[in-house]
């Protein structure tokens, strides 16, 4: 394969950040935020980090044994997240004006990022996609810190037909059974990783076109099935994604302030519940007495609560990538390199 070995990375933390920035205008209480724009909106941004995801994965893969990438994976993603997932908890309690230790198995099962499994929902709306990236890296750390270096083409192919298959026979069962639980997200995301690194080994799209195909093949049947008339913002926002991250590449975007968010935006997009459920309490943004009806000064109120959310979200982030996440990356980098 000829790799894209080039290391200017500096496309890839705009994007973050950018994505990061669709993910928290995809979400309540903005206009557009229960239709398919905000859909469409929010789901490019979540096609984007996985596509970073991938691209970035197996360089990471191959710096490590299958242990330290492990334990490197679980530090970077599961003790920021807790911190995160206990607040916003402990915010929700309050401010529901119950017991602290009243929803405690849903605290609980959540910390797992497999709350789903348990039949609890999550107490942080965009901690949906973690799990599917958790299992991403744990197949990851299965394969051979090499596989995708020399792995033949037909054998890359394979891994896109069987994906296709599995997504094509849940999306299936999605519609047989009626279920909108069945994930027909998890395979189809767990592809789109996949489509990440074969961009990051071939470094030009037009070389994947196969694999692309094979994707789109049982991409549009399987989001058909599962979403039925919806199925045109799936593939507008996965289209959209594929297309906003090739172009970021190709030009090497950098904005400095995308750059800052995308450093900070692993607690960005999870911290932004906790802001808007304190200011749900204070910015009324319906008429008490009519809540079909947009409450007085309604756009007034929704910049200042938009303004407001966004940078409180921004400051928590600041705070605990400087004060939590990185000191805690730092100590466990040492952690690591002791592991064989």
């Amino acid at each position: 394969m000829s790799g894209n070995n080039e290391n200017n990375y500096g496309w890839i933390s705009t994007l973050r950040g950018f994505a990061a920035l669709l993910v928290f205008f995809a979400h309540p209480p903005m206009p557009w935020a229960d239709n398919s724009v905000g859909f469409v909106i929010g789901r490019t941004g979540v096609a984007i980090f996985f596509l970073i995801m991938g691209y970035l994965a197996v360089q990471a893969r191959q710096k490590r044994t299958r242990k330290q990438y492990l334990y490197n994976r679980f530090v970077r993603m599961y003790p920021v997240f807790w911190l995160i997932l206990v607040a916003t908890y402990i915010t929700k309690v309050v401010l529901a004006r119950v017991g602290l230790f009243s929803h405690i198995k849903d605290l609980l099962f959540n910390m797992t990022l497999f709350n789903k499994f348990f039949g609890s929902s999550p107490l942080i709306g965009t901690s949906w996609m973690m799990p599917i990236q958790v299992c991403f890296f744990v197949a990851l750390a299965v394969l051979s810190a090499d596989f995708f270096e020399y792995a033949s083409e037909k054998t890359i192919e394979r891994l896109f037909i069987a994906g296709g298959i599995g997504a094509v026979l849940i999306s299936l069962l999605r519609f047989i059974t009626h279920n909108d639980g069945i994930p027909t997200a998890f395979v189809l995301l767990i592809m789109f990783g996949l489509i990440g690194i074969q961009y990051k080994e071939y470094g030009d799209i037009r070389s994947i076109s196969r694999y692309l195909e094979i994707y789109a093949a049982a991409f549009v049947p399987s989001v058909i099935l599962s979403y039925r008339g919806e199925f045109i913002r799936y593939i507008v926002a996965y289209v959209a994604g594929i297309a906003l991250f090739v172009l970021a590449d190709k030009y090497k975007v950098s904005v400095e302030a995308m750059n800052k968010l995308g450093s900070v935006g692993f607690s960005f997009f999870l911290v932004s519940d906790i802001p808007q459920l304190i200011l749900e309490k204070i910015i009324v943004l319906v008429d008490p007495k009519n809540p079909d009806k947009k409450a007085e000064l309604y756009i007034v109120k929704l910049v200042l609560f938009i303004v407001i959310k966004f940078a409180a979200s921004l400051g928590l982030a600041h705070l605990l990538t400087k004060y939590v996440e990185k000191p805690m990356l730092s100590k466990a980098k040492s952690i690591e390199m002791s592991m064989k």
